[in-house]
């Protein structure tokens, strides 16, 4: 199954967290919210990711890779909102 995922977004609302990193990338319980997100949907059977980025999307580049608990990672850039 793939999921996607959608983080895009610059997360003006969670300010100042979000000045140097897109939100996905903000920590909760130590872990960034996508790693939450993926291990969620790696649980429920996803065996393809697809992460729509944008704003700051090296960050969430770098971090992930290619694979994330070696599920393929597909990144679509989203210029525009």
């Amino acid at each position: 199954m793939k999921a996607v995922v959608l983080a895009a977004g610059e997360g003006t609302r969670l300010r100042p967290l979000t000045e140097d990193k897109p939100k996905g990338m903000v920590e909760v319980a130590d872990e960034p919210l996508l790693t939450h997100c993926f291990d969620q949907l790696i649980g429920l059977g996803a065996d393809e990711l697809v992460v729509v980025v944008g704003y700051l999307k090296e960050v969430i580049i770098d971090h992930y890779g290619d694979a994330y608990e070696g599920v393929p990672i597909t990144y679509a850039h989203q210029r525009e909102q």
